[in-house]
Order: C-alpha cells, then sequence, then structure tokens
C-alpha cells in the first residue's frame, strides 16, 4: 500500500489526502479499496491539464452510501478530483465488456486503502484483443473528425486532443506488446517506439513525427504544424489498428 504521493505537487495530492479517509469512513464495512489510478499513478508524468483520479471499490453501493460518500467527497471533487465507483460484482462482471480500461487499472493503479481488488481477475485476450481494437478504431475516426473540421474552419487549436490521444495510444500500446508477447517497457518513450516498430513499415513514414509529437508534448512547446501532428497520429492509430484486427489469439 502506499504511504506517500510525494510525487505530486501539493495542488494535486490535497484533494487525494483529504478523499481516502473520507472514503473509508463512509463506506465503512462495505469498503475493499481504494485505488490512484490514471496519469497521477505514474512517477514522472507531466500531469499538466491533467486531475487526479480515484477508483473505489465497494461490496455494494447504495443510494444511502452514495449520499454518506458525497458529504465526505464534496471538497475534494470541487477541488478537481475524479472519482469512478464500482462494485465487487461488477468489477468481476465486466473484464470482457471492460477488458481494456480493467487490464489499464490492474497494471497502472496505486493502493491507498483497502486491499488490491485485481488480484484473481483473469482478462481473456479475446476480449482484451476485441477492445483494444475497438478503442483505436474510436480513437482514429475521432482524430479524423476532428482533421475535416479544422481542414473547413481553419483553427488548429489541436493540443488538448493530441494530448489525449497519445495519451491513450500509450496506453494501448502497452497492453497490444503484452498481448503479443513483448514486455512493454516501462519507459513511456520507449513503450511507443517499440509499439511504431511493432507496426513496421506501414507507420515508417510518420514515426519521427509521433516520437517528436510526444516529446513537444511533454516538454510543453508550441506546435509548428499541429495538422501535420494530426495527420501523422491518425495514420499511426489507423496502422496500430490493422494489425491488431489481424491478431489471432
Amino acid at each position: 500500500m502506499v504511504t506517500s504521493l510525494d510525487w505530486l505537487s501539493e495542488q494535486i495530492r490535497q484533494p487525494i489526502d483529504a478523499a481516502t479517509p473520507a472514503i473509508v469512513r463512509a463506506l465503512a464495512g462495505q469498503l475493499i479499496a481504494v485505488c490512484l489510478i490514471g496519469p497521477a499513478a505514474k512517477r514522472g508524468r507531466s500531469l499538466r491539464g491533467t486531475h487526479a483520479e480515484l477508483l473505489i471499490v465497494a461490496e455494494t453501493l447504495d443510494t444511502a452510501r452514495l449520499r454518506e460518500l458525497a458529504r465526505g467527497l464534496a471538497q475534494p471533487l470541487r477541488a478537481g478530483l475524479q472519482v469512478r465507483t464500482v462494485t465487487r460484482t461488477e468489477l468481476a462482471g465486466s473484464v470482457d465488456v471492460q477488458a481494456l480500461d480493467i487490464a489499464t487499472w490492474r497494471d497502472h493503479h496505486l493502493l491507498l486503502a483497502g486491499s488490491d481488488p485485481f488480484v484473481g481477475l483473469e482478462i481473456a485476450a479475446k476480449d482484451l484483443r476485441h477492445e483494444i481494437e475497438r478503442a483505436l478504431r474510436t480513437l482514429t475516426q475521432r482524430l479524423r473528425n476532428r482533421m475535416l473540421w479544422c481542414l473547413a474552419t481553419e483553427q488548429v487549436r489541436l493540443d488538448a486532443l493530441l494530448r489525449e490521444g497519445m495519451e491513450l495510444l500509450t496506453m494501448i500500446g502497452h497492453h497490444t506488446l503484452a498481448l503479443v508477447g513483448q514486455r512493454p517497457p516501462r519507459d513511456e518513450a520507449a513503450l511507443l517506439g517499440r509499439l511504431l516498430a511493432w507496426c513496421g513499415t506501414s507507420v515508417a513514414p510518420v514515426a519521427p513525427m509521433v516520437m517528436a509529437l510526444r516529446s513537444r508534448l511533454e516538454a510543453t512547446r508550441a506546435p509548428d504544424d499541429p495538422l501535420a501532428e494530426l495527420a501523422a497520429l491518425a495514420t499511426t492509430t489507423e496502422a496500430v489498428c490493422a494489425r491488431v484486427d489481424a491478431l489471432r489469439v
């Protein structure tokens, strides 16, 4: 169990520190776990423009419990903390239809209270492959639709979308590499490079721009050609999706 979140700024850490004991009190004997998930759970991550997110796992979450929980979380939520709630039954029953979400929570969480809710959960490779493909298709279509809008309106403020797209591609890349029997690198730049190499020649022309985009977003530098970055990211997600679609697991 994590006892210190010293890599987080005080602004991000304070709502977490206030929320965790409030959740324990509100859910009493029904609580299974409080986990920190998302970018804040990873040391060394740039958290610009993001908020911390907690996953609450409980035996039951009826209306009375939610009211009690809401009273305890009012201030942390107003301060920007994000919260997801799930029951033990929902978690166990969703390993097929939420395979990608649950695999991400399992692989990238920090336990703040209770016991690890992911012990013993098994995610079938076929379900994970299906959810990875679905997420990639959704992301590809979203990037393409935004490109159409930008070309039509000549508006190119894209950093929020590019950052979100890169975050999703990196997360998906972790699970894709694991699915094909590779050990995903802990360093996210190395992970992205490994994913691009796995895709092969189909992404070779845009791979340098995708890697440069990741570095630029990490350093919060202004873009030179955001539309070209968007096109490169969309090409990459489409290529990764095609390879995932062809997998037989």
